[in-house]
């Protein structure tokens, strides 16, 4: 079972339906609910766009890169054996997938197993470091608007007193998230305790079945081999995280500097965490559109203009959204074409990898 090739979920018309509609949603909310709901119009926004130059162009497109390589070390430190290049396909390959399909992350985690076991990974390193990856993600999620939120309430800016006690909620609730999370992991003692709280519940989701072992034993060893892993990496994958982020942000604090989106630095942070935090809870495929409108209104009232903050919110998303999908499909063509793809497999480390892939 272990040698198996990996194979992805056969696709439906179900996912089929579901890609188009939230497509179909994505369209609408930017061809017509940005000009509406900002009362601005496609010339307005068209005009801040033609600020684009090549040279702006290629800029950018830099950042996006450094963003997505930043972003290695995430996957390497979950993962000891990878290399950056493999983990660059990987995450460029998982990104394409989450831009292009409604709850793609999903289908992107199952790219990113198919792609490792592909090289050799055995199946109980590739759970661990799904694990980890999406721990680390769902931190990072969690605390990117805290950061934004503490901007909002201690920084320069202007807010109604009502924004400013519900950026303090947020920050609490946030910060106390991010530590029980961190208390599940490195702590045995808090761990048990939460796991004899939710037992009832998961006896009922997973019940007990002849020749599966018990569930608190599996949930034990994963989290105990994920423990591991932050220790030992926790600081390479919190920085590869943090730079990633910081890149991106590069690339949306150019982007509205192209466009002329005259606001100052605090604002396009709180705009920028707020725009991450819509990616989680919308639906269309990569929060696409909802994102957009979001953030561009939000943009407006911190005080920029509604022609440029729209057009930031497009500029970011062509990037975000398009300019990567070449960068997959290739990654994508460049794994399947490999000869290393077919290389053996189980062992947990790469196999008949060529050396110029673990630098």
């Amino acid at each position: 079972m272990e040698d198996r090739e990996p194979a992805l979920r056969r696709l439906t018309w179900k996912d089929a339906a579901a890609s188009v509609l939230g497509t179909t949603v994505a369209v609408l909310l930017i061809a017509f609910g940005l000009p509406s709901f900002l009362d601005t119009s496609w010339a307005q926004i068209g005009a801040q766009l033609g600020r684009i130059r090549p040279g702006t162009a290629v800029v950018m497109a830099g950042l996006l890169l450094g963003g997505l390589f930043s972003y290695t070390w995430v996957l390497m430190g979950s993962l000891p054996g990878l290399g950056h290049l493999q983990a660059l396909k990987v995450n460029a390959v998982s990104a394409t997938a989450a831009n292009l399909l409604p709850l793609g992350g999903a289908l992107g985690v199952g790219f990113m197993v198919l792609m490792l076991r592909s090289w050799g990974f055995a199946r109980r390193a590739l759970s661990s470091s799904v694990a980890v990856v999406g721990l680390w993600n769902l931190l990072a999620r969690i605390a990117l608007p805290v950061i934004g939120c503490l901007v909002l309430v201690a920084g320069p800016i202007d807010a109604p007193d009502v924004v400013l006690r519900g950026g303090w909620v947020a920050v609490a609730a946030g910060t106390a998230l991010v530590l029980l999370a961190s208390l599940v992991v490195l702590s045995d003692r808090v761990a048990d305790a939460l796991a004899a709280l939710g037992r009832p519940l998961l006896a009922r989701v997973l019940p007990a079945r002849p020749g599966r072992p018990p569930l608190a034993l599996l949930l034990t060893d994963q989290r105990r081999r994920v423990a591991d892993v932050v220790r030992t990496s926790g600081v390479s994958m919190s920085l590869g995280m943090a730079g990633q982020f910081v890149l991106l942000f590069g690339l949306y604090w150019y982007a509205a500097r192209v466009v002329g989106l005259d606001l100052p630095l605090a604002e396009l942070v709180c705009a920028y965490t707020f725009r991450q935090f819509l990616t989680v809870v919308a639906v269309t495929p990569g929060g696409l559109g909802v994102t957009e409108v979001g953030t561009a209104g939000l943009l407006v009232l911190l005080g920029g203009d509604p022609g440029a903050a729209s057009a930031t919110a497009l500029l970011y998303a062509i990037y975000a959204h398009v300019v990567v999908v070449p960068f997959g499909l290739a990654a994508a063509a460049a794994w399947w074409l490999s000869p290393a793809r077919t290389g053996g497999r189980g062992s947990g480390l790469p196999a008949q990898e060529p050396s110029s892939l673990r630098t």
